[in-house]
């Protein structure tokens, strides 16, 4: 009997509208060396239900109390038989060609632990963004944390497959973190081994509005795990001058988001104590973000919320 080699994990939370199409989309794969475990996470709507009219032989189902998507998470790369785990969320979609794509990438690029493809941002009314694409079409970068010179995450969730002993040095996702678990992850497998294997072909499609995700249901967008993993990395003298320069964006940006909610959730006190926590260098970029957050502190409610929405909509 053949090996599984792609274990497909899918944490799921009240997304019965979404887990059907999702499914048909991995159940479609041209490439068919994969299980799907499902893991329910307490789900108070139908979607256990709909996982089950939806799933095939290759398909397991797991269902658990809440606790969250890390642990989901975590319950599926324990329970999986393949050497890669790939990752979905319940309410996105691949392509036919996504597995195939990555498996290419795996027999190519032995040297990676992280495979990635480029993906389209759904968001709405027919408007669509996409992640870089990069020239050569594929092949696999030194570094990880060069990725973070891009405007979407390079390594992103639904186009990420990661070698599962790789997972399990880097002490799987953490329990409790709300926001951002899956980049904290990425971050910690990426100080063991930065390489990234990549494909520019567009596999996957991100449905950024469908639904409940942690950017809608979270009011304060704190990925904590992550950001002290960037305060880490930017005390860490092993890397380049070039790859503290993306560290310190990828910071700034994360950080600009954290006190930006916390005025619009009006927790202005809060807001202030993180933004005095900021650390690494004040370069011109990073003392204008930090002027625009000094201003929105003082600035009516209604005219903040509004900014963030046009933010939202563009991006």
């Amino acid at each position: 009997m053949e090996r599984v080699k792609y274990s497909v994990v899918i944490p799921l939370y009240n997304k019965a509208e979404y887990i059907g199409r999702t499914l048909k989309s991995v159940l479609a794969q041209s490439f068919q060396n994969f299980e799907v475990i499902v893991v329910d996470d307490g789900s108070t709507d139908d979607s256990l239900r709909a996982a089950r009219q939806s799933a095939s032989g290759k398909v397991r189902i797991i269902a658990q109390k809440n606790q969250g998507t890390a642990v989901a998470r975590n319950t599926g790369i324990e329970h999986a038989a393949g050497e890669y785990i790939a990752f979905l969320d319940a309410d996105d979609e691949w392509k036919r060609n996504y597995l195939e794509t990555i498996d290419t990438l795996t027999e190519r690029y032995p040297q990676s632990d992280i495979f990635v493809t480029a993906y389209r941002v759904v968001m709405g009314n027919g408007k669509y963004n996409y992640s870089s694409r990069l020239t050569p079409d594929e092949g696999c970068l030194e570094s990880y944390w060069m990725t973070f010179q891009y405007p979407y995450d390079f390594v992103w969730t639904s186009a990420t497959v990661i070698r599962k002993s790789a997972i399990l040095r880097a002490g799987g996702f953490k329990p409790g973190e709300r926001i951002g678990q899956d980049l904290d992850l990425w971050a910690r497998v990426a100080r063991i081994n930065p390489r990234v294997a990549y494909s520019s072909a567009v596999c996957v499609d991100y449905h950024r509005n469908a639904g409940q995700n942690a950017r809608s249901r979270e009011k304060i967008a704190c990925a904590e795990a992550f950001l002290r993993d960037l305060e880490e990395e930017l005390e860490n003298p092993e890397h380049s001058r070039e790859e503290l320069d993306m560290i310190q964006y990828k910071y700034d940006l994360k950080m600009t988001v954290y006190v930006f909610t916390c005025i619009l959730a009006g927790e202005r006190s809060l807001a202030k104590n993180v933004y005095m926590r900021w650390q690494g260098r004040r370069r011109m970029r990073t003392r204008l973000l930090r002027a625009g957050l000094r201003t929105a502190m003082i600035m009516p409610a209604g005219v903040n919320r509004f900014l963030y929405k046009i933010r939202l909509k563009v991006f």
